[in-house]
C-alpha cells in the first residue's frame, strides 16, 4: 500500500531527534482504532495518511468548534466538509485557483468572514499563508492542489498547481501553527502511487516536523488584556483621524509576527487576529486592511 511507503520514505530521511518526537505519521486505520480505544498518540502533532480522499469529517474527531484550513485548488472541496464551514469557529482555504472554485462557496465563506488565498497571491508572496494557518488546529492537505508535472499521480489531472518547493513552504508554515494538532493527508493513490510521488509526501511530512520543533509557541492575548505585554511584544497603534477610530497592532520582536486588535460588538471585547507587516502597513496608509474587515465579520456574525 502507498501509506506504508510513504511511511517508509519518510524514516529513510534526516530528522532531528526533536523532530521525531514531536511527530507522528500513522494510516487512516490506524487513526481510527486509537480514536476508538481512546488512545491519545504521545507527539505533538499526527499525520493521518487517508488515501484518495478525505474520509467523511463525521468519522473524524474534530470536536465542536475548531479552526481549520484546507489546502486546495478549490474543485474537489469534500461536500460534507463545506456543509460544516458555518459551525466551524474559523475555516480558511489556501492554493485556489479560482476557476475551479464553486462561486457559490466563495460568497458562503465570504459572508462568514473565512478566508481564501489564491494561488497567485501565495506564489506573488509565500508568507502570506502564515497568519491564515497560525491559530489552525486541523489541516486538510490535498494532494491534487499540485500540479501534474510535479505530483503525476493517477487521480491528479491538474496542469496547474503548486510546486513541489512550494507546498514544502506551505508544509513547514503548517509546522509552526501554535494550535496544530492532526494534519490529514489526502488526494493521493494508495493502489499506484510511483516513487517519486511517495518521497514528495515524505518530505512534505518532514517539513511539517521540522516547523513543528523550531516553533516558537506565542499568543500576547492573555497579556495584551491585562494591559501587561512583555518586552518580546511591541505595542503599536495607527489613528485614522479622519474617521475617529484606530487600530492596534501588536508585533513579536522573537518571531516577527504580527496581531491586530478587532472588536466583538456582541460581548463588548476585543480580539487579536494573527495578520501581516503588510495589514500594518496599509492601515498606517489609512485604509484598513482586508483582513480586519473580514475578521469583524467572522468575530460579529457567527
Amino acid at each position: 500500500m502507498a501509506s506504508k511507503s510513504i511511511v517508509s520514505d519518510y524514516k529513510d530521511l534526516y530528522l532531528s531527534k526533536k523532530a521525531a518526537e514531536y511527530l507522528s505519521v500513522v494510516t487512516f486505520d490506524e487513526y481510527l482504532k486509537n480514536q476508538k480505544q481512546k488512545k491519545s498518540s504521545k507527539a505533538k502533532v499526527e499525520v493521518v495518511l487517508c488515501g484518495e480522499a478525505l474520509p467523511s469529517p463525521a468519522k473524524l474527531t474534530l470536536g465542536r468548534s475548531f479552526s481549520s484550513t484546507l489546502i486546495s485548488n478549490g474543485e474537489k472541496i469534500p461536500v460534507e466538509l463545506i456543509e460544516r464551514v458555518k459551525k466551524q469557529k474559523n475555516f480558511s482555504v489556501i492554493g485556489i485557483q479560482k476557476y475551479l472554485f464553486y462561486p457559490e462557496l466563495e460568497v458562503a465563506m465570504n459572508d462568514c468572514g473565512f478566508e481564501t488565498l489564491n494561488l497567485g497571491p501565495f506564489r506573488n508572496d509565500m508568507t502570506l499563508c502564515e497568519p491564515i494557518l497560525r491559530y489552525s488546529k486541523y489541516i486538510f492537505l490535498d494532494m491534487t492542489s499540485l500540479r501534474w508535472g510535479e505530483f503525476p499521480s493517477d487521480n491528479n489531472n491538474n496542469p496547474n498547481g503548486f510546486t513541489a518547493n512550494e507546498i514544502c513552504q506551505v508544509a513547514r508554515y503548517i509546522g509552526f501553527s501554535c494550535s496544530l494538532k492532526t494534519v490529514f493527508l489526502f488526494g493521493y493513490s494508495e493502489k499506484n502511487l510511483s516513487s517519486v510521488c511517495s518521497r514528495l509526501i515524505a518530505q512534505i511530512i518532514w517539513h511539517i516536523a521540522d516547523g513543528v520543533a523550531n516553533n516558537i509557541i506565542e499568543d500576547p492575548s492573555q497579556e495584551f488584556k491585562k494591559g501587561k505585554l512583555s518586552s518580546q511584544f511591541e505595542h503599536k497603534i495607527v489613528d485614522f483621524c479622519s474617521q475617529g477610530d484606530n487600530i492596534t497592532f501588536i508585533m513579536s520582536v522573537a518571531t516577527g509576527r504580527w496581531w491586530m486588535e478587532v472588536p466583538v460588538v456582541k460581548n463588548n471585547t476585543t480580539e487579536l487576529v494573527p495578520c501581516t507587516a503588510g495589514d500594518y502597513e496599509s492601515a498606517t496608509e489609512g485604509q484598513v486592511p482586508v483582513r480586519w474587515l473580514y475578521s469583524y465579520n467572522r468575530l460579529n456574525t457567527l
